[in-house]
């Protein structure tokens, strides 16, 4: 057999599978929503932001019902035990080493004193 046999049927039942693929799927359109149109004036471009807004907002607002996110006690917690920054800490930990290096400032290995 040639080459351009074995590339024809190979090809050819490619092409039927992924016809086959296509035709299965469905495509949802918007026809409530209008296009969001670019306006170019004098060389600038005015971007529609609030229809770009618009569109990428969720459908349905979030559910804000969540009794742990409207507990006061969260904000009162320390820094750290939320997992936040704190500068104090890390001077402390970094020592004299702070903005200058990334390795934390460790004590001088103690040597053992010379055996008589």
């Amino acid at each position: 057999m040639t080459r351009s046999k074995v590339t024809r049927r190979c090809v050819i039942p490619c092409c039927l599978l992924a016809v086959a693929a296509l035709a299965g799927t469905t495509v949802r359109a918007d026809d409530d929503a209008s296009p969001c149109v670019t306006v170019d004036v004098n060389g600038y471009k005015a971007l529609p932001y609030d229809c770009f807004q618009e569109r990428m907002s969720p459908a349905t607002a979030p559910d804000r019902d969540d009794p742990a996110l409207q507990s006061g006690g969260i904000a009162r917690q320390a820094p750290n035990r939320l997992g936040l920054f704190n500068q104090s800490t890390l001077r402390t930990r970094m020592g004299n080493t702070f903005g200058r290096g990334v390795r934390p400032q460790r004590p001088t290995p103690a040597t053992a004193p010379p055996l008589p």
